[in-house]
């Protein structure tokens, strides 16, 4: 496609953009929750909970069977199509102009992804609304809504996808990961690798918590991610979104040799093209550590129902995560016990980079 037929500023895209508003996309990405696509999800988020990966275990659970992780989700589908670029020819829209971002989701989660099931995600472009940043100037945000069925038709969970597109700076988006002790005081950056935090997680598992025994205020056990690793971006992009490989179109389209997790892989094509410090993770990514910090605190016999999620800054190879959280409400409804849990991620800096809110039902002793 020439040149000139490019979207090149946020006004035009924002007006094309309107004109798909209520659109359902063709793109229907479908995957088997299999048991070896369940562990390869696991791996990519470094989830080892047995429960999602662990036959005999999860026959000894409440389920009964191997269930995958609610976030699996994203292991199907992104589900960002129609927050990027609507119902636009994708091939109109370039990061050479316009750069884009996740920037957060509202998920609910209506029921199990069983081992086996076959989902299906499609997805309606919805509203757009122009906002200004101190950082980066007009942005509008974009939103997708994302509908997850079974190969029994029935709906298994929605995602609300909010999607930032904002033009080109030429600069790089600036944040604070100067490393801090914990007075406060900028000290030196300690690597903590991930692959050990992985294993030597401890989970609340079979051990039953009640809705009784939750105490408002009350912290969550801390996750931590370690320090994110090009290893950590590849088995993200490989373990969650599959090996697809780019075309030399969009190769050329993008201005860069290798587009591995969306350019995410090249160093130049995240700073000029995403205006990021240099690679950087997918904000799906630090969504499932959100929902992990969760599951591990509720335990098998918890059900996460929804999952709101922000993603405020961005996460560079480099920089060291960890996931805190508490509880911040519980209350009941007609048929049940509910706990609303606050999540955030804090880079070595103790700046929060996303945050979340959780609604998780437990049993009650009555």
């Amino acid at each position: 496609m020439a040149e000139t037929e490019l979207i090149e500023t946020l006004d035009e895209f924002q007006d094309e953009y309107r004109k798909g508003i209520g659109s359902i996309l063709e793109h229907r990405p479908s995957k088997q929750a299999s048991i070896d696509n369940i562990r390869r999800y696991g791996d990519g988020a470094g989830d080892y909970n047995p429960l999602y990966r662990d036959a005999e275990y999860a026959r000894n659970s409440r389920f009964g069977d191997i269930t995958a992780p609610p976030t699996f989700l994203y292991a199907v589908t992104l589900g960002v199509i129609a927050g990027e670029t609507g119902a636009i020819d994708r091939r109109r829209v370039s990061t050479r102009y316009l750069p884009v971002n996740y920037a957060g989701a509202e998920i609910e989660f209506i029921q199990p992804i069983w081992k086996d099931d076959t989902i299906t995600a499609v997805e309606t472009v919805g509203e757009t609304q122009r906002k200004t940043s101190k950082r980066i100037g007009p942005i509008n945000f974009n939103t997708g809504h994302v509908v997850f069925s079974n190969n029994r038709q029935e709906t298994v969970a929605t995602i609300r996808t909010l999607m930032a597109r904002y033009q080109n700076t030429g600069g790089i988006l600036e944040y604070d990961r100067t490393p801090k002790s914990d007075d406060g005081q900028s000290s030196r950056s300690i690597v903590e690798p991930a692959d050990p935090l992985v294993w030597e997680r401890t989970r609340r598992g079979g051990n039953t918590l009640y809705w009784e025994d939750v105490i408002e205020g009350e912290a969550i056990p801390t996750l931590k991610k370690g320090t994110y690793s090009v290893t950590e971006l590849f088995l993200f992009t490989h373990g969650v979104l599959g090996t697809g490989r780019s075309t030399r179109a969009a190769l050329n389209s993008e201005g860069s040799p290798d587009l591995g997790g969306g350019g995410r892989f090249d160093e130049e094509h995240a700073q000029k093209r995403r205006n990021m410090p240099g690679q950087f993770d997918f904000g799906p990514q630090r969504v499932c550590w959100l929902a992990q910090a969760v599951t591990d605190w509720m335990g098998d016999d918890g059900t996460l129902k929804k999952l709101s999620a922000s993603i405020r800054h961005p996460n560079v190879v480099g920089d060291t995560n960890t996931i805190h959280g508490s509880v911040t409400r519980k209350f009941r409804t007609e048929n049940q016990c509910l706990v609303e849990v606050s999540v955030e991620n804090v880079n070595q800096s103790g700046l929060p980079t996303a945050f979340g809110t959780a609604i998780v039902e437990l049993p009650a002793r009555g």
